[in-house]
């Protein structure tokens, strides 16, 4: 098996030198993906809600370019930089991934690149070939 590298156009420019994503036989991981929009690289919304919003949606084009949906994902780690913001970004997690219930873990920190409040990375692994 060999590692392929995945980069799409629909999910905003990693802000480093890194892909969207990697797959390695039916895996596929994400790379964590924040608010930011696709088409300036810019955070969305200084508001967590519509960076969550956005940040499902980068994640769900990157899933897409390697042939995976958000019903495909068995992992996810959510990056807050705020743990108030918690059940807003659950509210929004929730409502992207219902009812598919990944294992998932939540961690604060300190700061992420360019204001963002949240970033989302995920596994998941293909569908198999029907």
């Amino acid at each position: 098996m060999t590692i392929k590298l995945i980069d799409v156009i629909a999910a905003p420019k990693p802000p480093g030198p890194f892909s969207h994503a990697a797959t390695f036989g039916p895996f596929v991981f994400t790379s964590g993906m924040g608010g930011l929009d696709p088409a300036t690289g810019q955070v969305v919304s200084d508001d967590v809600i519509a960076q969550s919003e956005q940040a499902i949606r980068n994640v769900k084009a990157i899933l897409a370019g390697a042939g995976c949906t958000l019903a495909d994902v068995v992992k996810a780690t959510v990056y807050l930089t705020d743990m108030a913001d918690y059940e807003r970004v659950n509210r929004v997690y929730d409502a992207a991934f219902a009812p598919h219930r990944p294992a998932r873990t939540c961690v604060a920190v300190s700061s992420l690149p360019v204001r963002e409040r949240m970033k989302i990375e995920t596994v998941a692994v293909k569908p198999a070939a029907e």
